[in-house]
């Protein structure tokens, strides 16, 4: 511990932070040791800002640690944040990597201090305390024996729930007796305390395997949920982590990850636990949407913050799509969120339900695109189509026939004078509509539009609808010559973008696989021979990825065999349990496709 008086004698000009110089490093330290309220708050905040800038460990951090040990037993005001400072400069990790020489000192800085500071695991703030069982996870050697004694009791005693779950935490970290370690979960298995009771479950899921023993998650489903037991982000703990990473391997279980996600949310769903279960649920498996919608359901009967809440509907617009049973209480749930909240209106929409246009006065047009998308109806498509508003349309297009389009063609053609988007433009050309008004807009947009990429569609959708090519043509050279964008729009032209094959061939092996892949798309379809593009979009399968998805469904339009030594890798997409793909999604006729599902559903046609 060093006292503000020896300040003077470190360098700090010499040392350094995420902003600069340390030289402002001084005052804060004595601002902490003898400022007023407001200064040593000010002075905490630029500490955590600038020396523990994002959770890194500058120089200056570790020089300050002897005289943050002495702000925390001899300071009046911000004690706990200068304990948890004081955490965070033995970095995040359990044991720095030596490459982060600054962690790494500053570990063993703050393991040095430990002995000093043990009594104020006894402080009457119990945040001090839990800041302080926090600072202990860096004992180690002579320091190591007196933190463990004084953690047990902790542990044993201390009046707040969590504090004692951390203290456990951290006991199973430090304690080098394997058959202690275990006694002392087992034993708290059974603590009256449920915040000790799921530490001790969390404890135990991480020395274990799945399928994960099922007294212990019973424990964690039924105690987890507590309040006094935290779960999220922010409660990071310097070395051990938050419990929501240390159950990331939770999801190797899906029976386990459900027990958990169910009994959390029965207990309020505090902090969204148990929905962030419930979505990491679909994350991993397949085919568990119906598992997600339902637990999500249920935890939007509970209150929650408004922040929370956007995330809870967000996880349910993401996993809605792929459940072929939805809760039926959803849409009731939703409702009364509805009437303040677009998402759920969005979702109501997804549902199909008519309550959106009868219970809120002013849905907008992103949810009557939904409804309309949902139920094929033309009057809801006519709601949509005609909202003075006019965006958040592009998940109906893909939904409308060639015979709807053509009911709402004065409809659309409005909507692309107002807001033409490229969704809509491909969609004109999908539905063949041969309008003389239609083909007067799309000219006129290809020679006016400031956005390059709304003018090469309205050109190539013009040209497929039968006006004179060279537009399109011209506009495609000029960005194919420079670079490999809109090769795409040149596959939509098909034979008609013949003169443009030189410039689509120099891109077959683009160092992007996306341009590969367009490349790939555009040679076939205008000289209708696939053994280029075959090998090209085979290659692209390895390793896969987004863009193998859809080179993937490229080689199933093109080739009516898939060549066999494909067949173990499209046996694995189409039949593993486990998701193979993340969170990228697409919009597949007005509904949103997770791209693993569209892996697995291509890999399965071409199979059969």
């Amino acid at each position: 511990m060093r006292s503000p008086e020896e300040l003077d004698t470190v360098d700090w000009s010499s040392l350094g932070h995420a902003y600069g110089s340390a030289d402002d490093v001084p005052g804060w330290i004595r601002d902490l040791c003898s400022g007023g309220p407001e200064q040593a708050h000010k002075a905490m905040d630029e500490f955590f800002g600038r020396v523990l800038h994002q959770g890194s460990v500058s120089s200056a951090a570790v020089a300050a640690v002897p005289f943050l040990a002495h702000a925390a037993v001899h300071g009046v005001h911000e004690r706990a944040g200068v304990l948890a400072a004081l955490a965070g400069t033995g970095g995040p990790e359990a044991e720095p990597e030596p490459e982060f020489e600054d962690e790494v000192r500053g570990c063993a800085r703050v393991a040095a201090e430990v002995t000093g500071l043990l009594h104020l695991l006894h402080d009457d703030d119990p945040q001090v305390r839990r800041n302080m069982v926090r600072v202990a996870r860096r004992a180690t050697g002579e320091t190591l024996p007196a933190a463990l004694r004084e953690l047990t009791a902790c542990f044993e005693s201390d009046p707040c729930a969590a504090v004692r779950a951390e203290a456990l935490t951290v006991l199973t970290r430090l304690d080098a007796d394997p058959r202690a370690v275990e006694r002392r979960l087992r034993s708290a298995l059974a603590d009256p305390v449920p915040a000790v009771r799921a530490a001790a479950a969390v404890d135990l899921v991480e020395r274990a395997r799945a399928p994960y023993p099922a007294e212990v998650v019973a424990v964690l489903a039924e105690a987890g949920g507590d309040p006094e037991f935290s779960v999220n982000s922010g409660e990071f703990a310097p070395g051990i982590g938050t419990v929501d990473s240390r159950l990331w391997e939770l999801a190797e279980d899906a029976d386990a990850l459900t027990a958990v996600a169910r009994g959390w949310i029965a207990r309020g769903d505090h902090q969204i636990r148990g929905s962030r279960r419930a979505q990491r649920l679909s994350e991993v498996w397949r085919d568990r949407e119906n598992e997600t919608i339902g637990l999500l359901t249920a935890a939007l009967a509970h209150d929650h913050a408004p922040w929370d809440l956007f995330t809870l509907l967000g996880a349910i617009a993401r996993w809605l799509p792929g459940a072929s049973h939805p809760d039926p209480a959803l849409g009731d749930h939703l409702l009364p969120h509805a009437r303040t909240e677009r998402q759920a209106q969005e979702l109501l929409g997804h549902l199909g339900d008519q309550r959106l246009l009868t219970d809120i006065p002013d849905p907008c047009p992103r949810a009557l695109a939904a409804l309309a998308a949902r139920t094929q109806h033309t009057d809801h498509q006519r709601l949509a189509l005609r909202h003075p508003d006019g965006h958040g349309l592009d998940q109906l297009y893909p939904a409308l026939s060639p015979e709807a389009a053509r009911t709402h063609l004065p409809d659309l053609i409005h909507l692309l004078h107002r807001h033409p988007t490229p969704t809509l433009l491909h969609r004109f050309g999908d539905w063949a509509i041969h309008d003389t008004g239609l083909l007067d807009a799309l000219e006129t947009l290809a020679r006016t539009a400031d956005d390059g990429t709304l003018a090469i569609a309205a050109a190539v959708t013009a040209a497929r609808l039968g006006a004179d090519p060279h537009p399109a043509l011209r506009l495609l050279e000029q960005q194919l010559s420079d670079t490999g964008r809109h090769l795409e729009e040149a596959a939509r032209l098909g034979e008609a973008a013949t003169p443009l094959l030189p410039l689509i061939e120099r891109h077959l092996d683009n160092g992007n696989t996306r341009y590969r892949l367009h490349a790939a798309q555009a040679h076939v379809n205008i000289t209708g021979d696939p053994s280029v593009a075959a090998p090209v979009l085979t290659v692209l399968l390895d390793p896969m990825g987004p863009v193998g998805v859809h080179a993937l469904q490229a080689l199933r339009r093109i080739e009516p065999r898939y060549p066999q030594h494909l067949r173990p890798q499209l046996l694995h997409w189409a039949t593993s349990e486990r998701r193979l793909m993340s969170e990228y999604t697409a919009w597949v006729s007005g509904r949103r496709q997770h791209l693993d599902d569209q892996l697995r559903e291509t890999a399965r046609q071409m199979l059969t």
